[in-house]
């Protein structure tokens, strides 16, 4: 398996595999936007250009068996201190094909994330894990984090 920095001509598979992930949590197609692959693009090279975006791919051969993506955190309140001693990087749409889980991909992809976003300066990092993925975060030193969340209606 060899395990790269992506680069923008890469950006077909980031896309395809963020969108394998939607399609995996059974996601119907009516409930995506329509143009949900450009939005994902877009996200791509803004996100490069404002926010220190990596992308990172596992192939075997020329097959991409797996990618993960990290950026700096957009933080949802002003961020007041200093970014020495705050600022979150966060690893988003760690994506393996079925036929290549249970080999490590997934821990190599997401060590690359955080060697990222420690370079860039980050003190700290931020996912959000499936429960299929927790082991394999904690084992990583991940620890779990309180959110509180409210639903309005069964959107």
């Amino acid at each position: 398996m060899d395990f790269v920095e992506a680069t923008a001509d890469q950006d077909d598979i980031i896309v395809r595999h963020y969108m394998a992930i939607w399609e995996s949590y059974g996601t119907p197609p009516d409930q995506l936007q329509v143009d949900a692959e450009a939005i994902v693009r877009n996200f791509l090279v803004s996100g490069r250009e404002e926010r220190s975006l990596a992308s990172f791919i596992a192939f075997d051969g020329v097959v991409a068996a797996g990618s993960a993506s990290c950026q700096l955190h957009s933080m949802p309140y002003p961020a007041v201190v200093k970014s020495e001693r705050m600022l979150p990087g966060y690893i988003w749409a760690v994506y393996v094909a079925p036929q290549y889980r249970r080999q490590g991909i997934s821990k190599t992809l997401t060590r690359m994330a955080v060697d990222h976003l420690r370079r860039a300066g980050c003190t700290d990092v931020v996912l959000h894990s499936s429960e299929a993925g927790e082991a394999l975060y904690r084992g990583l030193g991940f620890k779990p984090a309180s959110e509180m969340r409210l639903k309005f209606g069964d959107k």
